[in-house]
């Protein structure tokens, strides 16, 4: 990874790392240097400066009433991430302590919502952590149409790491792939305890998921969508239909 990429994920802006490298590169100097080195607006200069000085990152020094601006050890860097490391730690525990609130406040209002629309591979992480998280050892999701979408390394790369987690906690799968996406997930193939597999000629347009009230109809586009539907009437006739379909598979 390149360095000004890394340094962005760590929540420096571009124009704060175009700063702080072009400090390293040239030392103390004044911001007419940082100005003609990195090509940036003076204003957005001083502003970056300022958000790298509260970061700790930059230090100044005055000479002949003119502020000149040195980078810190990049040893710094460790101590930045350390700092961010434990205030996400005590966001995480505030957010733990009024989560019971929260989950109240849900309840009051009354039955949960029939169904729910997941955008993009965040929305996919979000709907199948979902289902991890309430399904047991034993339990079994039903799978079928399952297909190599349009962004097959995505793809591949999710489900594999989905039959992982599943795995930890023995859940169970019946799956019917098309055809085409025989043998995508080798995950799947490794743990046929966990996971019978079968396999059908036609080509479906959506991924259906039913596992316990719950019913997902999964588009791979190349931005994903997930349609959830929370209904036992509905889950259990999608249910019956797997029966059928699973019964016309082939191995």
């Amino acid at each position: 990874m390149e360095i000004e990429t890394t340094l962005e994920t760590i929540g420096l802006t571009k124009n704060e790392v175009k700063v702080y490298l072009a400090l390293l590169e040239v030392g103390l100097t004044s911001t007419g240097k940082i100005i003609k080195k990195t090509g940036i607006h003076t204003s957005k200069v001083y502003d970056a400066l300022e958000r790298l000085a509260e970061k700790g990152l930059v230090s100044h020094i005055i000479e002949a009433n003119t502020k000149h601006f040195k980078a810190v050890n990049p040893d710094r860097l460790l101590d930045f991430m350390q700092e961010k490391k434990r205030k996400i730690d005590s966001q995480e525990n505030n957010i733990k302590d009024i989560l019971p609130d929260l989950k109240l406040k849900q309840q009051l209002v009354g039955d949960e919502t029939e169904a729910e629309i997941f955008r993009g591979w965040k929305g996919m992480e979000t709907v199948y952590g979902m289902m991890r998280k309430t399904l047991k050892k034993g339990d079994k999701n039903y799978v079928f149409g399952a297909s190599k979408g349009e962004d097959e390394e995505k793809v591949r790369n999710f489900f594999n790491r989905h039959a992982i987690a599943l795995a930890k906690t023995r859940i169970k799968q019946k799956i019917i792939f098309n055809e085409s996406a025989r043998g995508n997930i080798q995950e799947t193939l490794k743990r046929p305890k966990l996971n019978e597999i079968r396999h059908m000629q036609h080509t479906t347009p959506a991924e259906i998921n039913i596992w316990k009230d719950k019913t997902m109809i999964v588009i791979l586009r190349k931005k994903p969508m997930v349609i959830l539907i929370r209904d036992n009437t509905v889950a259990n006739s999608f249910r019956k239909y797997f029966d059928v379909m699973w019964a016309l598979a082939k191995r």
